[in-house]
């Protein structure tokens, strides 16, 4: 399933209140950013919507505010992210890499600053389930997916929203896809509650905090509610795709169809630089172009990781994050990994703590000692809570 996201900048709230928030409502925001983190993207993310072989048919807690779906929204399985994203330029060349079967990783530098704002920005409306609390945690969870063969399925709202904003104002107006930061203010107070917008975006609020947007117009789709969830459909299945029939591709190649409480819903390959693709199983999936290949296979191709995902090849260009191809069993990590190089003196422990010095991070990234200073992503200072290390205003 997939998750998407949008514009709108409310001013950042103090991250005390996001720990102290957070714990209150974990339990909740645990049972639902599992459900979010699946659908409530996907959805948002189709940039044109069509039937089976037919033309397109019009159609998590406070705090650090996770987005949330509501559990009867799921759409057809593909990537966890589809967001539709702020930066075309950006955007293009994600899905261009894809479109050769390649994926790019980020230099580690873009995602400290990334992570910066993403364990620190409050009330943002991304799953909290895609973000670990801790600063290490996050680089270290960032920087391995975006450097795997994965990464052509990693959610669109971190790559383009995290690793392109440079303030939490810039970052909550991209994930907000052009909802208004009011919108779920006066909502939500006795519990989760969706509904759809004036411009026709299905939104999720929980105790006046947005937790999902979905931007059914993008979709080519309509935002209704359903069940008392609001949620983006193409309108009603076609006789063709009965509910409970595994996800299959439109007529163009380009999107996963699959029926939902007789609502049909759809997901964007094209938008990942992916094609829809039928496995095996026949089962449908997003994937790229390259050559067929085993699942868990990999391989290394000179300084490139060849890894495969939904059964097509992908290639990984490890030295583009100062990574090398692991040649050789035995390293701690696969062979066909982009893996950092050993130093010859001065390495460090990854499992050393994670330790604030003076508003600067000081942490273990693949052997590798890392300072990161909080003052250059905006914030004041660095602390310390039962969540981990992060930034603070």
């Amino acid at each position: 399933m997939n998750p998407l996201e949008g514009t709108g900048a409310p001013p950042a709230v103090a991250r005390g209140a996001r720990a102290s928030a957070r714990a209150s409502a974990s339990a909740t925001v645990r049972a639902l950013t599992g459900v979010i983190a699946t659908v409530a993207i996907a959805l948002a993310s189709a940039t044109s919507s069509e039937a089976a072989g037919e033309s397109p048919t019009p159609g998590t807690s406070p705090g650090t505010s996770p987005r949330t779906s509501p559990p009867s929204l799921l759409a057809a399985p593909g990537p966890p992210d589809a967001g539709v994203v702020a930066a075309p330029s950006s955007g293009s060349s994600i899905a261009s890499n894809a479109q050769r079967s390649q994926v790019v990783p980020p230099d580690i530098s873009a995602v400290e600053r990334m992570c910066a704002l993403l364990t620190s920005c409050d009330r943002l409306p991304i799953p909290s389930s895609l973000i670990p609390d801790d600063f290490g945690s996050c680089v270290k969870k960032m920087s391995e997916e975006m450097s795997s063969a994965s990464a052509v399925n990693f959610s669109l709202t971190i790559r383009e929203c995290g690793l392109q904003s440079d303030s939490c104002a810039s970052l909550r107006s991209c994930a907000l896809h052009g909802a208004s930061p009011d919108a779920c203010v006066g909502r939500g107070k006795q519990g989760i509650i969706s509904f759809c917008d004036v411009d026709g975006r299905a939104l999720t609020c929980w105790h006046d905090q947005t937790l999902a947007v979905r931007d059914c117009p993008r979709g080519g789709e309509q935002c209704l509610v359903q069940s008392g969830q609001a949620t983006c459909s193409l309108g009603s299945c076609p006789t063709t795709i009965v509910e409970g029939d595994k996800p299959r591709c439109s007529g163009s190649g380009t999107h996963l169809l699959h029926c939902e409480k007789g609502k049909l819903a759809s997901l964007d390959c094209a938008a990942f630089g992916l094609r829809c693709a039928v496995g095996p199983d026949g089962a449908a999936g997003c994937a790229t172009s390259g050559p067929p290949c085993g699942a868990g296979s990999s391989r290394c191709d000179a300084n490139a990781a060849v890894g495969c995902f939904n059964g097509h090849e992908v290639k990984v260009e490890c030295s583009a994050a100062g990574l090398a191809c692991n040649q050789a069993p035995g390293a701690g990590a696969a062979v066909g990994a982009c893996v950092a190089s050993p130093l010859p003196s001065g390495a460090c422990d990854p499992n050393d703590r994670v330790r604030c010095d003076e508003g600067v991070i000081k942490y273990c990234a693949a052997g590798r000692p890392r300072s990161y200073s909080c003052k250059s992503a905006g914030f004041g200072r660095c602390e310390g809570s039962k969540t981990g290390i992060h930034c603070a205003p």
